[in-house]
C-alpha cells in the first residue's frame, strides 16, 4: 500500500477509537448509581417500617389530654339527675366503653371479706346486684343535672346585673369515688367546654333589689345546673367527662324557705 494511503488509514482509524472512547464515556457519565428493584437502601428500609401510608400516630407525652371517647359514639338523651360519686364513676366507664370489675368489687366490700362462710355468698350476690343497678342506671345517659353553690357580688350597674363566682373560664367539678375499702381512690373530673361567659346574670336595679331582699339579704344562691355530655379524655389526674352547659336556674332554701330568683341559658353551641 502506498505511504499516503497507509497515512490515511491510521488517522482515520484514530479519529474512530476517539470518537468510540468519546461516546462510552459519555454513556457512563449519564447512567445513575445502581439500585435493584427489590433491593432497599437504608433510609428507604427504615421509611418502610413507619405507619402506612395516610395514618398518623401522634405521640402522647406526660401530661398530655388522650381522648377516649369511643369512635362514632352516641351519647344517649336520658338526663342523670344529681348523681353521687359512685354513679358518675360508673357513668365514666360507660362512656369510656369499658365494663366496671363489679365483682371485683363486691367481693372486696368488708361485709363480704370478712362474712363467714354461710352468709358470703347471699351478701356478695348482693353486693353484686347493688353495684351492677348503679351501672344500669347509667344506660343511655347523655345530660346531667348538678346543684352547684355560687356567690354573687355586688350590683354592677354599668353592665346591669350580677357576677356568679361560679363556671368561671376553665370550670371543672372533681368526684372522688372508691368503690370498695381497698381500692384505691378514683378521681373523676366534670370540665365546662361553653367557649363563651357563663357567670353573668342580666337584672335591672329593681329585680336585682327584690333578688337580695326576698334572699334575706345573703348572696349565696344555688344553681340547678343542666349539661350535656360531649366526650371523654383521660389526663395525668384522671378521667375527664367534657360538658356543655346548658343552662341554671337560680334559687335557695335559706331557713327552709325554698325560693326561684331567674333562670340563664345557653344555646346549642353553649353561648347565649
Amino acid at each position: 500500500m502506498p505511504a499516503m494511503y497507509a497515512s490515511k488509514s491510521r488517522r482515520y482509524g484514530s479519529v474512530c477509537l476517539a470518537l468510540l472512547c468519546a461516546f462510552t464515556l459519555a454513556a457512563c457519565e449519564g447512567e445513575q448509581p445502581a439500585r435493584d428493584v427489590g433491593q432497599t437502601m437504608p433510609q428507604q428500609e427504615a421509611a418502610d417500617t413507619a405507619s402506612p401510608a395516610g395514618t398518623t400516630q401522634a405521640a402522647s407525652p406526660a401530661g398530655s389530654v388522650i381522648d377516649v371517647t369511643p369512635s362514632e359514639a352516641r351519647f344517649g338523651d336520658r338526663q342523670l339527675d344529681h348523681p353521687d360519686d359512685l354513679q358518675i364513676l360508673m357513668l365514666a366507664y360507660r362512656l369510656e366503653g369499658r365494663t366496671p370489675p363489679i365483682d371485683e368489687w363486691a367481693s372486696a366490700q368488708y361485709r363480704v371479706k370478712y362474712a363467714d362462710e354461710f352468709k358470703r355468698p347471699s351478701l356478695l350476690k348482693e353486693e353484686q346486684e347493688r353495684l351492677q343497678g348503679v351501672y344500669d342506671g347509667t344506660a343511655e345517659v347523655g345530660r346531667l343535672r348538678l346543684n352547684v353553690n355560687a356567690q354573687f357580688g355586688e350590683y354592677d350597674a354599668g353592665r346591669g346585673g350580677y357576677y356568679l363566682d361560679a363556671f368561671m373560664p376553665g370550670s371543672a367539678f372533681s368526684f372522688d369515688a372508691q368503690p370498695s375499702p381497698e381500692i384505691q381512690r378514683q378521681r373523676i373530673s366534670l370540665q365546662v367546654d361553653n367557649p363563651g361567659e357563663l357567670n353573668f346574670w342580666p337584672l335591672d336595679a329593681a329585680q336585682a333589689q327584690d333578688v337580695l331582699t326576698r334572699n334575706s339579704g345573703l348572696r349565696s344562691v344555688v344553681l340547678d345546673s343542666r349539661f350535656l355530655i360531649t366526650g371523654v379524655s383521660r389526663r395525668s389526674e384522671g378521667l375527664v367527662i367534657q360538658a356543655r352547659l346548658l343552662g341554671y336556674t337560680i334559687g335557695s332554701d335559706h331557713y327552709n324557705r325554698p325560693a326561684t330568683f331567674g333562670e340563664v341559658n345557653f344555646d346549642a353551641q353553649g353561648e347565649r
